[in-house]
């Protein structure tokens, strides 16, 4: 049932990249320090790796080459989205095909700060070039709640 659910969520996610707003030839460009639930987040490069802190913790290890950037409003600011009072961030980085294609992969990777603890959702590829305004699907769908 769960793999049926997160396949459904991969296609929902494809379709509605049709609608998608800016891309970008640069994916390091992008938020990659904010304020997350009063406390600074920051993202890093970690032996090649993207590293998310949260506040003065140990770097936490996320599923994804350096550069990554967080996910943002179209105001530029960091996109937060809540599930049953538990706020969501996402990571993302894009890395655009060779040509003659105009296509990219983009790994997304959502974060939630659940019972005080962050927790990172498995990473999602998916064929599209970032940034752009993900469903909420994307932040919430890989967790298990």
């Amino acid at each position: 049932m769960r793999a049926m659910l997160r396949n459904s969520l991969l296609a929902t996610m494809l379709f509605s990249l049709g609608a998608c707003a800016e891309q970008s030839a640069n994916p390091s460009v992008g938020i990659t320090q904010a304020e997350f639930a009063g406390q600074t987040v920051r993202l890093s490069d970690v032996q090649g790796r993207c590293a998310l802190t949260l506040a003065d913790a140990a770097p936490l290890a996320l599923d994804m080459q350096w550069p990554c950037r967080f996910s943002e409003t179209p105001q530029q600011q960091l996109r937060v989205e809540y599930f049953r009072q538990t706020p969501i961030i996402m990571v993302e980085r894009s890395e655009p095909q060779p040509a003659p294609s105009r296509s990219c992969l983009t790994d997304l990777q959502a974060l939630r700060l659940h019972h005080d603890q962050l927790e990172a959702a498995p990473v999602s590829r998916i064929a599209a070039c970032g940034p752009s305004q993900w469903d909420q699907k994307a932040f919430v769908g890989m967790f298990d709640w």
